[in-house]
């Protein structure tokens, strides 16, 4: 049910509404400032209006003024306002698992690292909040490599159109799914990796969402881990609209509806990771590392260990 503030008339859908306002010589942008006024708490400055949605749940235009306002709080404060944060979004979004940090720095709510010493510990609180936990936080740098001899090799998809350049031996090899499985997956607890550009991501995430899905579920009938490595940082990805050399005048599509299906595959498939890395050459070295570090990224949020740099 909606209730035009203008003339008092009240509708059924939020669409009934929108088209009503055309009568006004309104868009949806101007009604909600004008009629429904929401101020950044930073800086008092009007919410920025994407949708109805963001608008009425926004309370900053900026994750540098949400930063700049709580540290202005006592950490009490900052306690009560990030618990809330999180206990509203569990609650509307229906969330099951803590919220990982892609999924964090995708949305106006503070990383995990922040959490982390804002709580006294992001997971214990997560789970007194309900949350399942699929991780722990990372107590230092990963181990990988020592123990995983020549003789072990990484497999690259056939379909793989710009395999990534490995130190250690490689094969070209037919996967089921994914771009890359190391020779010896028992001793990676069947980890598969997908690589991706920005544009893949792009791509992906929009018109081949569906398509994408299925692959994941072939992965999950198979009982594999999944990690989904973006060849670039979360930062450009976050903001690629603005990117010329990724955002064309075709491209359509914008990074908050990218990262609302990255959130929804995250919560959906608890075994699938998101991890974006500064580059190709860093991502090859991520793939060798993550492949020799035995079953230790199962336990731990990836981007929140490359993030700190532990990864």
């Amino acid at each position: 049910m909606a209730k035009c503030k203008i003339c008092q008339v009240d509708f059924a859908t939020d669409k009934e509404f929108n088209s009503h306002l055309r009568s006004h010589s309104l868009r949806q942008a101007e009604y909600y400032q004008e009629y429904e006024p929401r101020r950044d708490l930073f800086d008092d400055s009007i919410i920025k209006f994407k949708n109805k949605e963001q608008y009425l749940s926004a309370d900053f235009n900026s994750k540098a003024n949400l930063k700049k306002w709580l540290e202005s709080l006592s950490k009490q404060e900052a306690y009560k306002y990030c618990k809330d944060v999180l206990e509203k979004r569990k609650e509307k979004k229906g969330l099951i698992y803590a919220p990982t940090q892609v999924e964090l720095r995708s949305i106006m709510i503070p990383p995990v690292s922040y959490l982390n010493g804002v709580f006294g510990g992001y997971y214990e609180e997560c789970e007194r909040m309900g949350f399942k936990n699929k991780y722990v936080y990372p107590s230092g740098k990963m181990v990988y490599g020592s123990t995983y001899g020549e003789d072990y090799k990484i497999y690259v998809d056939t379909r793989e159109q710009r395999p990534l350049s490995f130190k250690r031996q490689s094969e070209i090899k037919t996967l089921k799914f994914a771009d890359y499985a190391f020779s010896c997956d028992k001793s990676t607890c069947n980890c598969y990796i997908e690589r991706k550009s920005i544009s893949d991501l792009i791509g992906t995430l929009s018109g081949g969402f569906e398509r994408f899905c299925r692959e994941i579920e072939r992965a999950w009938a198979a009982e594999a881990n999944f990690i989904v490595l973006v060849e670039d940082s979360l930062d450009n990805c976050l903001k690629f609209n603005e990117l010329s050399s990724v955002y064309k005048k075709q491209t359509r599509v914008t990074p908050d509806y990218i990262f609302r299906n990255v959130r929804d595959i995250i919560q959906k498939y608890p075994f699938v990771q998101f991890l974006f890395v500064h580059g190709r050459d860093v991502a090859a070295e991520t793939v060798e590392k993550l492949f020799t570090c035995g079953c230790g990224y199962k336990k731990i949020d990836l981007q929140l260990a490359y993030d700190l740099k532990l990864l």
